[in-house]
């Protein structure tokens, strides 16, 4: 029993994301892990720990080694175990303490995996698969705050802890009568799926015909819109330098008389910008977003030299240079955030960015993925982003999935991913906030050193 209990804890937890999205993996998952290191000493709540970690991630993180190998998918998901692993520290037994506390370890080592190293990587957290079925907690505790309740239920089950148990569903019960904020009013958009000429790293060698398959895309739109939105790399060649670019946007705009939001690279100096830029009816820059949260050995290279050494791909990345601030964009009075790819993944990141939005485009580019899961797993982060914030999102993606998700996390209606086309979608917009919105990561942290504290005299028993 001592290798198959964390064997399945981790392949149930992994079952809990795309392409399986079996909501229920996740508690079995993190039951299994608490039944295997209950009553164990440190080496054997490492083993333990390490080897559910390695089955849950190295599937989980498939993707990353799309087109450039398996030494950064390997690299990644070792990463990401040394933190799981982290749950061997303390020493676990039966009972409420113990089981409040593993959960509160739970959740902060997945902020911490959230945060560090790098500006860290918050991917494949339990509180990004219980859209489903807990779409109305989310806004209350946060997408940390859901990985809270699902592996405490687990834990007391683990436990025997009935009486307990029967007192979680009340946050739940809660969030069903908790009404919506009041939308106070609507935005019609229209989200450009314009595909790429071939899949992987090498996507934008043709950015022009990248640009122009956006554009042709956009042509076949007919009816009035408020907006006109462009995924993230729709314009790898700079618009604001480039003639024809700047031409090809023109056309678009002049034809279809509505703004339009771009997602583009900026080509300067110092480096490239990732940006979002809003061009208004009259072909004028309106605002511009820079993006921030700049992706790790993706779109900059830390280390360079020890990157470059494990895998020379790394020689291929020019390293981008990151924005300083929010930028709000404004359509037909509605005030809207743009976020751009990764830049969904962290909690307190996005907090402070959508904090005046009515709406959020989250602009994205999936073809570097190519046919894994990774599009599907990052759609289901931005649900819960959705059911958190309760607002409606315009999700873009260069090959998919386009979709426009509402307040509650559902997908409404969404593209059929690799074919070009356009989605209509009519997005409520909100200006009240939240619970969730207000509650920072130091707020589970501070419950887990709480919970350490009451716990001191047994934890560090061997």
């Amino acid at each position: 029993m001592g290798i198959a209990l964390p064997v399945l804890a981790g392949f149930f937890l992994w079952t809990g994301f795309a392409p399986l999205e079996f909501a229920l993996g996740p508690y079995i998952g993190a039951a299994l892990l608490y039944r295997s290191i209950i009553d164990r000493n440190l080496r054997d709540r490492l083993i333990a720990s390490t080897f559910a970690g390695l089955i849950f991630f190295l599937p989980l993180l498939h993707w990353s080694s799309s087109y450039v190998g398996w030494v950064p998918w390997v690299s990644l998901s070792l990463l990401q175990t040394a933190f799981f692993s982290l749950l061997a520290l303390f020493a676990w037994r039966r009972g409420v303490s113990s089981a409040f506390l593993f959960a509160s370890l739970f959740t902060v080592i997945e902020i911490a995996r959230m945060k560090w190293p790098f500006g860290g990587f918050g991917w494949g957290r339990v509180g990004h698969t219980q859209v489903e079925y807990l779409s109305g907690l989310y806004s209350i505790v946060g997408v940390a705050g859901v990985t809270f309740v699902v592996v405490t239920v687990s834990t007391l089950i683990v436990s025997m802890q009935v009486k307990t148990i029967s007192l979680l569903p009340i946050p739940f019960l809660i969030s069903i009568f908790l009404p919506l904020p009041t939308a106070n009013g609507s935005i019609g958009l229209v989200a450009v799926q314009g595909g790429v000429d071939e899949l992987g790293f090498d996507y934008n060698k043709r950015a022009l015909s990248v640009l122009k398959r956006h554009a042709d895309a956009t042509e076949a739109i007919t009816d009035e819109v408020d907006l006109i939105v462009w995924p993230e790399n729709a314009s790898d060649i700079d618009p604001l330098r480039n003639q024809e670019a700047a031409r090809i946007i023109q056309n678009v705009i002049t034809k279809t008389k509505t703004p339009l939001l771009v997602g583009a690279v900026l080509r300067e100096e110092l480096g490239p910008k990732n940006v979002s830029i809003l061009y208004n009816e009259s072909n004028r820059v309106e605002s511009m977003y820079i993006k921030q949260d700049l992706a790790p050995f993706g779109e900059y290279i830390p280390i360079r030299g020890i990157a470059e050494f494990v895998s020379p791909e790394a020689r291929r990345v020019r390293d981008f240079q990151s924005g300083s601030e929010w930028i709000n964009h404004e359509v037909s009075g509605r005030v809207f955030q743009s976020i751009i790819c990764f830049e969904v993944l962290d909690d307190d990141f996005i907090r402070e960015g959508l904090s005046r939005a009515e709406f959020v485009v989250a602009q994205t580019n999936n073809a570097t993925f190519g046919r894994s899961p990774q599009a599907r797993q990052q759609l289901q982060i931005v649900r819960a982003r959705a059911a958190e914030f309760q607002r409606d999102f315009a999700v873009v993606s260069t090959t998919g999935f386009t979709a426009h998700v509402n307040s509650k996390g559902e997908t409404v209606e969404s593209l059929e991913q690799f074919v070009p086309g356009s989605l209509e979608m009519v997005l409520e917009t909100r200006e009240e906030r939240a619970l969730a919105s207000r509650i920072g990561s130091w707020a589970w942290i501070g419950i887990f050193l709480v919970t350490l504290a009451v716990n001191r005299r047994s934890v560090f028993s061997r």
